[in-house]
């Protein structure tokens, strides 16, 4: 309510007389509002200050923008610096499948006799299975021809691997591991082609066995052959005199040759009596009192199925067997390192291309 300056009668708010006396009442006065800007000056300061704030957004947005560029454009540098390195690596490692397929391969093909893919073997036994199945193509004359043949072959791989030098980081042990085994193998080698000069040797005297085994079966009396078998009997079997029969002989002979080393017992046997087996003439008459146990010996292990010479035969074969894998050891055992360093060589390769994807 307004009330009146003049009567003080109270009025409406919207009344601009006294409802009373007439009398003007006072104006309401309005609130207050926004500065009202009377100046250009003024109106153009502002405009300026927001333009400024504008240019100063886009300017930022235009660094961050760059930056974003930048950032960008260095990764993928990076990347392809890190793929071109990864590559540079495989291209060695390429390198290194190479030479191992020229060089390594060739001495490989030369020892197996045929081409092989040694990748392909899984076991030291393979090798073994394959290098004896060459020998046997040419048994007289295979020593010489590892010497002279494959020997030089390795040689040559051992020169050219020694030659690949600056190798990755993550190669560099790997293929040093293979490089060592290269000497071994060839020392292997050449203690195989040694080993097997013996082999002729050793079937020459287990053949006397059973030659002049028969000729000692086959008659009651002495022959030249019959009395070497009879002398390499007692040389053989220690104290022959005293068994009672031919079946304690067979049961030395299983235990010989069945539980205990048949090659030690047979190399010892081939050395020390295999030369009593030897017969200059095989039509010489021999007096029998010379061989003074021929009827004693003959009376206790004489026997029609002559399941003695079926014994010495089939130690025999379970010697030269053994021997075959004695001859091989130090060759196999150095092939086992190789395959072992070869796949070295092959997971470091994976690991790079791994790493590049």
């Amino acid at each position: 309510m307004v009330s009146c300056a003049k009567c003080g009668h109270p009025n409406l708010p919207s009344s601009t007389t006294c409802s009373k006396c007439g009398a003007p009442l006072p104006t309401a006065v309005a609130p207050a509002g926004p500065p009202i800007i009377d100046s250009v000056d003024e109106y153009a300061r502002q405009v300026a200050a927001r333009e400024a704030i504008r240019k100063r957004n886009k300017m930022i947005v235009a660094a961050i923008a760059a930056v974003v560029v930048i950032a960008l454009g260095y990764l993928q540098v990076k990347e392809r610096n890190r793929k071109a390195a990864a590559q540079e690596k495989l291209n060695y490692a390429e390198k290194f499948v190479e030479l191992e397929k020229r060089e390594t391969g060739a001495f490989w093909n030369c020892v197996m006799a045929s081409e092989v893919d040694v990748g392909m073997f899984q076991k030291a036994e393979q090798f073994q299975q394959r290098i004896e199945s060459a020998y046997f193509t040419q048994q007289k004359t295979f020593s010489d021809y590892l010497t002279t043949e494959c020997v030089p072959k390795i040689e040559r791989a051992r020169q050219a691997f020694g030659g690949l030098r600056d190798a990755p980081a993550e190669l560099a042990g790997p293929i040093d591991k293979y490089r060592e085994t290269l000497p071994k193998l060839q020392s292997g080698l050449e203690d195989y082609a040694e080993n097997i000069k013996k082999r002729g040797g050793v079937k020459d005297v287990d053949q006397l066995i059973q030659e002049t085994g028969n000729a000692w079966h086959s008659t009651p009396d002495p022959t030249p052959e019959a009395v070497a078998f009879e002398k390499f009997l007692y040389c053989a079997v220690p104290g022959l005199a005293k068994l009672k029969d031919a079946q304690v002989l067979l049961e030395f002979l299983r235990d010989q040759c069945y539980s205990k080393d048949p090659v030690a017992f047979m190399d010892k046997v081939r050395a020390d009596c295999g030369g009593l087996l030897n017969v200059a003439d095989k039509e010489a008459k021999v007096n029998p009192k010379s061989v003074p146990t021929w009827k004693t010996t003959h009376k206790q292990l004489f026997e029609e199925e002559a399941r003695q010479l079926q014994a010495w035969e089939s130690c025999g074969k379970r010697s030269r067997k053994g021997k075959k894998k004695e001859e091989l050891e130090s060759f196999l055992l150095t092939v086992n390192e190789y395959m072992a360093a070869r796949a070295g060589v092959a997971n470091a390769a994976r690991g790079i291309q791994e790493a590049a994807k």
